[in-house]
């Protein structure tokens, strides 16, 4: 009987990855906060397109290909800038809105399995991949793997395009309209409490 691969674990952590940051795009950024259609959003928009698009490679090149020798460090490097790119982004987000406990507790998890799949991945270069000749090998995993990972790769690389040309656009209007500050809302109620800090006497 075949022990299981850590990159067979690798792919099923990818696979709800992909869970979660669906949750998280369509959720708390598209559903709650809107924020395609917020001017002050536009660089975090930009962070998320870079991420979706480095997502995008992790997924699809892990789905069916093997990296090996020098190869196996390429993955690596896009999986250590997916975390650089994710680490600003959090930056960007607490200085401009309020995150809901929602949004939080996703971004938590989202974290927490980053670091679970890195370091499988990194045990897989190092009892597998990385000694073996420079190659990229034709994988022969699980459909139930490959198939959800490839359908997560090609969604995350449409919404890398929605998201740099959303990021374009609200750059254009901020630029237009002069500097405007972030509301920091809590739960997409940004307008309500506009509204009312407005109509106070």
């Amino acid at each position: 009987m075949c022990a299981v691969q850590p990159i067979a674990v690798v792919l099923a952590l990818l696979v709800v990855q992909a869970a979660l940051g669906a949750a998280d795009t369509f959720v708390s950024h598209e559903w709650l906060e809107r924020l395609p259609q917020r001017a002050w959003a536009a660089n975090e928009l930009a962070l998320h397109a870079a991420r979706s698009t480095l997502y995008a490679s992790i997924f699809a090149g892990l789905a069916w290909l093997e990296w090996h020798g020098a190869w196996s460090w390429l993955v690596l490097v896009v999986m250590i800038l997916e975390y650089a790119v994710t680490t600003v982004d959090s930056i960007v987000e607490d200085r401009t809105r309020e995150l809901s406990t929602l949004e939080r507790t996703n971004h938590m998890l989202l974290a927490l399995n980053t670091g679970f799949y890195t370091a499988l991945y990194v045990l897989q270069m190092a009892l597998a991949w990385q000694p073996a000749p420079d190659a990229l090998v034709v994988a022969r995993h699980s459909l139930w793997l490959s198939l959800p990972l490839t359908a997560a790769a090609l969604s995350a690389a449409a919404w890398a395009v929605r998201d740099g040309l959303a990021a374009r656009r609200m750059h254009a209007i901020a630029a237009g309209a002069g500097a405007v500050g972030p509301p920091r809302s809590i739960d997409g109620a940004a307008a309500p409490l506009r509204r009312a800090a407005a109509e106070r006497p």
